[in-house]
């Protein structure tokens, strides 16, 4: 049961992610915000969960501290670690 949650959580965020990439600052940053604490994890073992939750979260203070900024490559290192957690549960 713990890895079929897991596994729909993973799938959740990354069509979140994907999709909030497009809005608008503010609801990106609400997206963001849901689907950080979507991913964060208390088992330290999960190491795929926690590189795609740091992802995110340095992706969400990026996007609230300077909305200027180019976040390409922050959206890219995002999606690509939530890819890989995702695809780990396959």
């Amino acid at each position: 049961m713990y890895y079929a949650t897991d596994r729909q959580t993973a799938e959740r965020v990354l069509n979140d992610l994907r999709s909030s990439r497009l809005d608008d600052r503010a609801t990106a940053l609400a997206t963001l915000q849901r689907i950080r604490n979507q991913a964060a994890c208390a088992r330290t073992e999960d190491q795929l969960r926690m590189q795609a939750w740091l992802s995110i979260r340095n992706l969400y203070e990026a996007c609230k501290a300077a909305p200027e900024r180019d976040l390409k490559s922050l959206w890219q290192d995002a999606i690509a670690k939530t890819v890989t957690w995702q695809e780990s549960m396959r």
